[in-house]
């Protein structure tokens, strides 16, 4: 008996659903809807008028959500374990974000060079869509992050020795998923959209929206568009700067040798003219139906669009993705029902059958000394993770109780701020360097600006320079709260080690 799943692919404007039967390593599309967030009067409206078509409720739900919400970090650990990954992952993540561990759930895929890449979202946002699909639709099987999910049913199939990118280039933002090896190494948003390209063309030939809309993907567009390819010569340029970023963090090891492109924008042809001509190589329109065989009912066949619904469809496909991607139901949130069908359960039974086959014969194979070799391995990675993160720690006593103490100490000087300030990344940029004297000897070496917070790192000739640094900034009509964290003298001891922390109004 096949599978049913419905995808649910939840972006800042729309809604788009694909109901899909799994059957093989294959599967039929029976439905699609795509529905107007604004013209239903909210989210919680949309999907409520999802629901009342029983063609798409009392099914298992994949949801995949927009990066709007979603925190992406890379982790380096000395081991690939998945159990020590999940027990230490938290240590490792909490000082590079802007809000408590304990409020976000996470989950990682790893990368190349023995790395990680980490999503964390907020456990709020994660109890809140669980409540709102399930309250009108099904069960919530999978929560992901939309362009992880797309890039699951894609980078298996690209058979390169380099790497890659895929453009979803929506209405108001593009999303660039970077991968290398057949792994998803950062993702990335970029300020680009299909309404510019409409906007472009709009202005150029004096027409409304809708018919400057229309003739954005007609291909029989006017070649004389020059607004329009002065917009796509421009987001090809802002792709170039990312990727040139990223190599030189050691994200990418190298150029990317083909770009996919979908999402409505990507309907735009000159704009994917645009960018083969820039990068040199051939530039791919995805169908993930085609791809990856799917059937579609005909009843449907003429209201389906590869380019707009693939993310719906890869988040329908998500169910059977396995760790090649993210999922934030899990832990406290874990679906308490599954819904799998007979074929699936006798294949998860056959697993577990094996796995316990294989412990059983692994633990009378093992002996003390093997045991006791593991253990000081474990002891020697602890040590190593404790003098990183605790370097001034003088001994090691009882490293999860201090290191807590150590986290608590941090939290009371740093603090959070969970507000939106209105002030752009730019404004705050130019307020830094205004009110910074010029004749104050003082580098600064890191500027993060994340969730309304603001942390400065840098070294200054005394400390009495940084104090002024601090008066000055708390001048600020932006910030309410500039507070200075711990100072030490740098190794040649010549100059004074820095940071402080600013909150936006």
């Amino acid at each position: 008996m096949p599978q049913t799943v419905l995808g649910l692919d939840i972006g800042q404007s729309t809604v788009k659903a694909v109901v899909l039967s799994h059957k093989g390593f294959g599967g039929r599309i029976l439905a699609v809807k795509t529905l107007d967030i604004n013209a239903c009067g909210g989210i919680e409206a949309a999907l409520q008028k999802l629901g009342e078509d029983k063609t798409f409720s009392n099914i298992p739900v994949c949801i995949s959500l927009p990066l709007t919400d979603i925190m992406f970090r890379q982790v380096s650990l000395p081991f690939r374990d998945d159990n020590k990954i999940r027990k230490t992952l938290a240590f490792e993540l909490e000082p590079l974000l802007p809000v408590a561990i304990e409020e976000v759930t996470a989950d990682y895929l790893m990368i190349p060079r023995n790395g990680l890449l980490v999503a964390a979202l907020a456990k709020k946002n994660v109890s809140g869509w669980i409540e709102k699909v399930e309250g009108t639709l099904g069960e919530v099987s999978i929560i992901d992050a939309s362009p992880a999910a797309l890039a699951a049913q894609i980078i298996n199939n690209k058979k390169t020795s380099g790497g890659g990118v895929i453009l979803d280039i929506g209405r108001d933002s593009t999303t660039a998923t970077f991968y290398e090896n057949d792994a998803i190494v950062q993702i990335r948003p970029l300020a680009f959209g299909g309404e510019r390209i409409t906007e472009a063309l709009a202005a150029q030939f004096s027409m409304d929206r809708d018919k400057a809309e229309a003739l954005k993907i007609n291909t029989d567009y006017p070649e004389a568009a020059a607004k329009a390819g002065e917009v796509c010569h421009g987001f090809c340029s802002e792709l170039k700067n990312t990727i040139e970023y990223l190599k030189l963090n050691g994200v990418l090891q190298n150029d990317p040798r083909q770009i996919t492109v979908t999402g409505g924008g990507s309907l735009f042809i000159p704009l994917k003219k645009e960018l083969e001509n820039y990068f040199s190589f051939p530039v791919e329109a995805l169908d993930l139906v085609r791809l990856k065989q799917l059937e579609i009912e005909e009843t449907i066949r003429g209201q389906f669009d590869a380019q707009t619904m693939n993310t719906a469809v890869a988040a329908a496909m998500r169910i059977s993705a396995g760790r090649k991607s993210f999922n934030f139901r899990q832990g406290e949130f874990s679906a308490k029902s599954g819904r799998l069908n007979l074929k699936e359960q006798l294949k998860w039974a056959a697993w577990i059958a094996g796995i316990i086959v294989l412990l059983a014969v692994v633990n009378q194979a093992f002996d003390y000394g093997l045991k006791t070799q593991r253990l000081n391995d474990i002891k020697k990675q602890i040590s190593l993770i404790f003098k990183k993160n605790f370097p001034e720690a003088k001994n090691m006593i009882d490293p999860v109780q201090q290191l807590k103490s150590r986290l608590a100490e941090n939290k009371k000087t740093f603090g959070f701020y969970e507000g939106l300030p209105e002030a752009t990344a730019v404004d705050l940029l130019k307020e830094i360097s205004g009110l910074i004297s010029p004749s104050l000897d003082i580098i600064i070496s890191d500027l993060n600006y994340e969730s309304g917070i603001v942390s400065m790192k840098g070294d200054a000739k005394t400390i009495d320079e940084v104090s002024a640094v601090k008066n000055e900034l708390s001048k600020s009509r932006y910030f309410k709260n500039v507070t200075m964290g711990s100072t030490s003298l740098s190794k040649d001891g010549g100059r004074v080690n820095f940071n402080l922390r600013i909150e936006v109004k």
